[in-house]
């Protein structure tokens, strides 16, 4: 079976064919990938978009035969030329199965529209990362009015940012109302997309993780973990509610002033003067006198994000609205006990006060709560959470197990097109 991949980002194993940095993004795919290749019945040929034309090109890279193409992420809606481009592409790796990464950029309809001018509308399918068509309806909560509208001198208000998010999905919904086949891991992602189509065929399909978090589940350890801190993916935009992160800090720290929050992903607080999200976060950080107790990491790479769960005291994902994050999910699997706002389908698999506790993602006093009892391990609480998370997404993410049901899922829709 031939598989063509359309995908958001160029993956980070085919970075140095095309001479730029290797990033921690798309490990979900990777993963994949990686499982998938370990197969004979199955032939993965990938399509990457490109912003600088002096890198378009294709190859063989890795064992895959490779496509890319002209993109500007930010692009509203696709041309014919786009079209064009991708019924090439299509011409040329003649898949049984397209298969498309995400719903949110335009080039994913832009395929779905070469896919039916080429008959093979109904052997693609999208694969639900995100859904930014509901996020942007939850993008400024808690966030102040002036705030929502307030400019940096050199970036865009929270606002309008939010007003960008709703372009992206009105890209998405256009995308989802076209396709046949869609595969999910939600109810959320489920109900979402059942709303949008009511005809689509929903496939259900857990993610792969990283390697890295397969060779270490379980590793987490309460006495070796540094006490009284919190590890946090992400704070770069509101939908991730780091500001009611901090506002629960600001509780937390009375009972345990030795608290301290790690942040991986980009330090938006350094860009302050040009980041609206960054300025509000500064402007709490003050507020609270938190500047002692809060400490970006950048974006990093698997092995310290590895380190960095295990280190933890407990994970938080404090976001407004969420699918499934896979940070996550590597929480779980590290064993790192975890404190989830009950949003989207970020819940999904937490039996709460068994393997993490969920609390309403605009109570940051029962953030606060959780947090601090989490610190306080009564009855070993730690432990509990952490054995019984890491049995749970061992076996709901086992890479063989996630692996075949992908495969079945391909195989479905080719005998639904009569292949």
């Amino acid at each position: 079976m031939k598989v063509l991949w359309l995908c958001n980002i160029v993956l980070p194993d085919f970075s140095q064919e095309f001479g730029i940095k290797r990033n921690p993004f798309g490990g979900w795919i990777t993963g994949m990938l990686h499982e998938l290749e370990r197969r004979k019945d199955i032939d993965i040929c990938l399509c990457f978009p490109i912003m600088d034309k002096a890198r378009l090109k294709n190859g063989t890279c890795n064992g895959h035969v490779y496509y890319t193409f002209l993109c500007d992420m930010d692009a509203e809606t696709y041309n014919a030329e786009m079209i064009e481009m991708f019924e090439e592409i299509l011409e040329k790796s003649k898949p049984d199965i397209v298969h498309i990464w995400g719903t949110e950029y335009s080039h994913t309809g832009a395929m779905l529209q070469a896919c039916s001018e080429k008959g093979i509308l109904n052997r693609a399918v999208i694969n639900i990362q995100g859904l930014v068509s509901v996020y942007s309806k939850h993008y400024l909560s808690g966030i102040p009015e002036e705030i929502q509208k307030f400019k940096c001198e050199n970036g865009k208000s929270i606002e309008e940012e939010k007003i960008i998010f709703e372009k992206h999905g009105k890209c998405e919904i256009e995308s989802i109302r076209m396709v046949r086949h869609v595969i999910g891991r939600t109810e959320w992602d489920r109900a979402c997309v059942g709303t949008i189509n009511p005809m689509v065929d929903y496939h259900f399909c857990n993610e792969i993780l990283r390697d890295m978090f397969y060779k270490e589940a379980g590793t987490w350890r309460y006495e070796e973990c540094h006490k009284y801190s919190i590890f946090v993916s992400q704070a770069s935009y509101p939908i991730k509610g780091f500001h009611y992160l901090l506002e629960a800090l600001s509780i937390v720290i009375r009972s345990f002033p030795d608290t301290q929050v790690y942040v991986a992903g980009a330090d938006v607080l350094a860009e302050k003067q040009k980041h609206s999200y960054g300025f509000y976060l500064n402007k709490l950080i003050v507020q609270f006198d938190l500047a002692d107790h809060i400490t970006f990491l950048g974006n990093i790479m698997e092995e310290q994000m590895v380190r960095q769960y295990k280190d933890a005291n407990v994970f938080v994902s404090p976001s407004t609205i969420e699918n499934s994050p896979n940070s996550l999910r590597e929480a779980r699997m590290i064993g790192v006990p975890s404190v989830v706002s009950y949003v989207g389908g970020a819940y999904s698999g937490i039996d709460f006060g068994m393997d993490g506790f969920l609390y309403p993602h605009d109570e940051p006093v029962l953030l606060a709560y959780y947090i601090n009892k989490v610190f306080e391990n009564e009855d070993n609480l730690c432990m509990r959470f952490s054995e019984n998370s890491v049995k749970k997404v061992l076996k709901e993410n086992g890479a063989f197990k996630v692996a075949d049901s992908n495969v079945a899922i391909y195989k479905e829709i080719l005998e639904k097109d009569g292949m």
